[in-house]
């Protein structure tokens, strides 16, 4: 390649990399935040939800934390294996339990793609996570769709499929 054009592809290399650096600068920043709080910040429904999905253990802990432009609350108890946690928004809907687990009890195929994964000698945490999903049909336009929803109403999947038309009346 010629000096010159060594030069003109250095310069379109900056150009492009500068467009793509203001580009990234003009995309909203996603701001997730967990402080800790007393069980007297903690909304009265989201306590009750806590308290009931706990049930009767002693809460060791308690946060806010904030994701994806919503508020929740998360209980933090021993359980059999470990610590146990669960998110509610501040309304008392369950978002999500985690749990930590032995590897005894984790799947054989996930335990084996983790250690793949992770690599020889490295140590392995496991945690059980139970997510809440709301699945929704409906027609729309004539066609069957299908929307998957959390708790905050944040999209999680969306479909629509002609075939599910066939021999359904919903």
């Amino acid at each position: 390649m010629k000096r010159k054009e060594v030069a003109g592809y250095g310069v379109l290399c900056l150009i492009l990399g500068a467009g793509v650096f203001v580009m990234a600068q003009d995309k909203p920043v996603v701001v997730e935040q967990e402080r800790s709080v007393k069980e007297g910040e903690v909304p009265a429904r989201a306590l009750a939800a806590l308290e009931k999905i706990a049930a009767g253990a002693a809460f060791t802990e308690f946060a806010e934390e904030i994701e994806h432009g919503h508020t929740f609350y998360e209980g933090s108890w021993n359980g059999p294996d470990g610590n146990i946690d669960a998110l509610v928004t501040d309304a008392g809907d369950l978002v999500e339990i985690e749990e930590t687990v032995p590897a005894g009890k984790v799947p054989g195929p996930a335990r084996a793609a983790a250690e793949k994964e992770a690599g020889m000698g490295a140590t392995l945490r496991w945690e059980k996570k139970t997510m809440i999903l709301y699945e929704v049909h409906f027609k729309k336009g004539g066609k069957s769709r299908e929307m998957i929803l959390t708790p905050d109403w944040r999209r999680v999947h969306e479909e629509g499929d002609e075939t599910m038309d066939q021999g359904e009346d919903e």
